[in-house]
């Protein structure tokens, strides 16, 4: 039983979303191909698919000012963040979408054989850059060069802030890219674990180096080896820079570095001891390596630090489920469910219901499985859940 859990938690590990999911491609590239068993129906259907849909908008205070620092805007579909941006001095933002079947930063699949199928429930793997396939093709709701974006919506990331959303819908290639405004309410409670006071202490050149990588990571077409580059520097000028080195870990674990994402991670954590990120981040590469003990450390640490991360809750469930912690594990899991965040984490489902099988509560532990199929009917674990209820019935 042990080993069986173990293998399937080892790929919920990897189901967390990490990464900043940045457009690094470029525009062009093949595309995925059509279904048409035609050659010559399948080749004007290839270069209508070759053309990017772009959305673009302004993050603003309620009081009608541009944020003072460069803001995240996420691009949520069905619970999942499936693209990262930062915005510009100016607050705005864009995102390029490639409807092509192919290329480095195509996140709509039109072909059931691509391994990824975001907007139908997939998800980007965390540190190991491996994707997952969950939920059906997207050929369904992609035509040509449009696609249906009505279960996702953009929201902004401010430590101390909340976000108001943007509910998005049908859209087409030459539709106005401008999608409007993103408010963002200052919350009475700042969330200070998220920010490393560090950042204030270093010097001009530092700071001036790390606003050029965030400046970088709020392009369309985003050079992360650049980006790489001036995150070293300010790490060079000024080693306490705890922010600088939480970022360029995040970027190393897009360059598919994770020896060196872990290293910057842990300098992070050694430069101030009271910024929460790092140890959520290395948690999360514990867990890829199935290190269940030092997963439930550092995610304990991070909630220490504050209570209220959402995140930490779910690889402190996931990491102590694994290690027979049952009562808290049930207790984080029930954290993260409860929560405005439990969305991006439907797999504290499958947590939940296995915690309550073992506990001999079946018929709540098939109520929570019932929720995780009918999340992600296709997935591979929603199809194993599937069979398990029918041999319970």
């Amino acid at each position: 039983m042990g080993y069986r859990v173990t293998l399937v938690f080892m790929f919920l590990g990897l189901l967390s979303g990490w990464g900043l999911a940045q457009d690094q491609g470029q525009d062009q590239g093949s595309s995925s191909g059509g279904r048409s068993d035609s050659h010559d129906h399948r080749r004007p259907q290839e270069s209508r698919f070759k053309r990017p849909l772009f959305l673009s908008g302004k993050v603003v205070l309620d009081d009608g000012e541009p944020p003072a620092v460069s803001t995240q805007v996420e691009l949520i579909c069905q619970g999942t963040t499936i693209e990262q941006v930062f915005t510009s001095g100016e607050g705005s933002f864009s995102f390029q979408i490639n409807l092509a079947g192919s290329g480095p930063n195509n996140r709509l699949p039109t072909d059931a054989s691509i391994a990824s199928s975001p907007f139908a429930g997939g998800l980007v793997g965390a540190g190991s850059g491996t994707n997952s396939s969950f939920g059906p093709s997207l050929e369904s709701s992609i035509r040509y060069d449009s696609v249906n974006l009505s279960a996702c919506e953009l929201e902004a990331k401010l430590a101390g802030f909340r976000s108001d959303k943007i509910r998005l819908g049908p859209r087409r290639a030459l539709d106005d890219p401008d999608v409007g405004v993103i408010v963002l309410h200052r919350s009475v409670r700042a969330e200070t674990a998220t920010i490393s006071l560090k950042t204030l202490a270093a010097p001009k050149d530092a700071k001036k180096a790390y606003e050029k990588a965030l400046k970088e990571l709020g392009k369309k077409k985003v050079n992360l080896k650049k980006t790489s580059k001036e995150l070293e520097k300010a790490v060079k000028i000024y080693s306490e820079f705890a922010a600088a080195w939480q970022l360029l870990g995040e970027v190393r674990l897009e360059l598919k570095d994770q020896p060196a994402a872990r290293q910057a991670f842990e300098l992070a954590m050694a430069a101030d001891s009271q910024y929460a990120k790092p140890y959520i981040a290395l948690a999360m590469l514990e867990i890829d390596e199935e290190h269940w003990e030092e997963a439930a450390r550092l995610s304990g640490q991070a909630l220490e630090l504050d209570s209220q991360l959402i995140r930490a809750h779910y690889f402190f469930a996931l990491a102590n489920s694994s290690l027979g912690r049952l009562d808290i594990a049930e207790a984080s899991a029930l954290q993260v469910q409860r929560s405005s965040s439990a969305k991006r984490y439907p797999l504290t489902h499958y947590i939940l219901g296995w915690i309550l099988s073992e506990k001999g509560d079946f018929q709540a532990a098939a109520e929570e499985y019932r929720r995780l199929v009918e999340i992600r009917p296709s997935s591979v674990i929603g199809q194993r859940l599937q069979e398990q209820l029918s041999g319970w019935t």
